[in-house]
């Protein structure tokens, strides 16, 4: 009997071991507008969008995707500072190169951002503007890791804590 019942707490002890991580992992992939679902600005959530500010959000977007991606020019620029700096002999003048492009290219980066949050803004009503600035105050917005809208890749480098 005995033995059975620590059988039994064995199985369920080796159950939750394997279950809580999995509970515990965030959802995957894309949401249903990118990555966490988050749109283009999250603060536009619960903002009750008609139909046409969502059309012409979405027109923005378009445009914003097929008008060049800084934030791509920046995550590569970023690669080949990694690997210069990881070369077997590194060239500091292409690293120095490449430390003011990167510095380029964050400010255009900055620029087309705050420019497209900008048109956003002005489609929304004095009302949502209102409420997204609250959003916003409240610590809900305004982006990635919620650090002034800015996704700092890691390259797969992680600093101990």
């Amino acid at each position: 009997m005995k033995r059975t019942i620590w059988m039994a707490a064995a199985a369920m002890i080796l159950a939750a071991a394997v279950a809580i991580p999995l509970i515990a992992q965030p959802p995957q992939g894309r949401g249903p507008r990118g990555p966490g679902g988050a749109g283009p600005m999250p603060m536009l959530r619960g903002l009750n969008l008609t139909d046409a500010q969502r059309e012409q959000i979405r027109t923005l977007s378009e445009q914003r995707r097929t008008g060049g991606d800084p934030r791509r020019t920046l995550m590569d620029l970023q690669r080949q500072l990694q690997t210069a700096i990881l070369a077997d002999t590194p060239d500091q003048q292409k690293i120095d190169d490449l430390k003011n492009s990167i510095a380029t290219a964050s400010a255009q980066e900055l620029a087309a951002r705050i420019d497209f949050q900008s048109r956003i803004a002005q489609i929304l009503t004095p009302e949502q503007r209102a409420q997204a600035r609250e959003s916003v105050d409240k610590g809900q917005g305004p982006g990635p890791g919620r650090r002034g809208g800015v996704s700092r890749p890691t390259h797969g480098f992680r600093p101990s804590s």
